[in-house]
């Protein structure tokens, strides 16, 4: 693969993720008020015993790490597929990545999370949506640094302790990963949700029919009208809701993602093709908003995934919402949530 194929593929993978990250899972959107702030623990929140999981049995004959999960569910025997690959990409409240943060917490949330699952056999990826109030258990540290146990919050909070990097990233993706009965996450990346303006501007900015009433919030954005967004005028178009007129639910919003979605990906495609060094000179651009334990090699491979396969489903875990007044969190229903990580994880044995 030539240089220039390399890093069209990287820019691709990174705009797909910016896209999937930063404004294409509907349901989560950036709400500072509905997680406990870091250093403040809910009344409902409790130490926990370790995560229950399924009922586990061994496979002597495998050589294999995960060949050797094999389950019982509803009375059938279930092995680990060994045939997909997992990329938790989270998106975060911040602008920026933090600049040589040492502080113990950095009071950055992960806003937004999803599980891509790529299916090699079938060669499809399914996202698995996850809710920022998901109330599971978190690594909590002391006001040394030191590990101090595992607490019962917000998942959005997971990614508040440690620098904001990497450290961050693995905090959640204990979390996401405990969160689905022990799901191996093979790589992590997160995102900014400085990126998307930065990406919008950098593929010449996305036009988009407005349908819902910005007044009030942006006036650029005027309703019935084609407009063509702009830096933080796109940032604004898909994520606003709180503060939206007659707009009191995420279903507007849902729409005006797709619809951002579709504008940026076919932009981005164009430039890709008319321009030879528009990867290598945007993803410079693109740096100070990501962090990855992603190798070149393995930004190539999934890269040539988000290419090559095509999209599955969008899967939500089921539960209910609920609120105390001040704190808003999600509790996920358990059976509903084993069949999904059976239909998503595992296979027949």
């Amino acid at each position: 693969m030539t240089d220039s194929a390399k890093n069209k593929l990287v820019i691709t993978l990174v705009g797909i993720a910016v896209v999937i990250a930063a404004v294409g899972a509907a349901f989560y959107a950036h709400n500072h008020n509905s997680a406990v702030p870091v250093g403040e623990t809910n009344a409902s929140a409790a130490v926990t015993e370790p995560q229950p999981t399924f009922e586990h049995i061994d496979d002597p004959e495998s050589e294999s790490p995960t060949a050797e999960r094999l389950v019982y569910y509803n009375g059938a025997r279930y092995r680990y597929r060994e045939d997909i690959d997992t990329l938790l990409i989270i998106g975060t409240d911040e602008y920026e990545l933090p600049e040589d943060n040492e502080e113990l917490r950095c009071n950055i949330q992960a806003d937004l999370i999803l599980v891509v699952v790529f299916d090699n056999t079938n060669q499809v990826y399914n996202i698995v949506q996850i809710n920022r109030d998901t109330v599971t258990g978190i690594k909590r540290y002391d006001v040394l640094g030191q590990y101090a146990g595992i607490v019962d919050l917000q998942i959005a909070l997971s990614h508040s302790y440690g620098t904001g990097g990497l450290d961050s990233c693995r905090d959640t993706e204990f979390a996401v990963s405990r969160l689905l009965y022990d799901t191996e996450i093979d790589n992590v990346m997160s995102v900014t949700m400085g990126a998307v303006p930065v990406l919008n501007d950098l593929v010449g900015g996305v036009d988009v029919m407005v349908e819902d009433n910005f007044r009030g919030v942006d006036d650029t954005l005027v309703m019935g009208q084609m407009v063509h967004l702009e830096g933080q005028h796109a940032l604004t178009f898909v994520r606003a809701r709180s503060s939206m007129l007659d707009d009191n639910t995420n279903l507007n919003r849902m729409h005006r993602q797709r619809v951002y979605m579709v504008a940026l990906m076919e932009a981005l495609g164009t430039c890709l093709e008319e321009d030879p060094d528009f990867a290598v000179n945007s993803f410079s651009e693109m740096s100070d908003y990501i962090e990855s334990d992603i190798s070149t090699d393995e930004f190539e491979e999934y890269a040539q995934r988000f290419v090559d396969y095509r999209q599955g489903d969008i899967l939500v875990p089921e539960g209910e919402t609920t609120s105390d007044g001040r704190y808003i969190e999600f509790h996920v229903d358990d059976d509903a949530l084993q069949q999904l990580i059976i239909d998503t994880f595992y296979e027949p044995a």
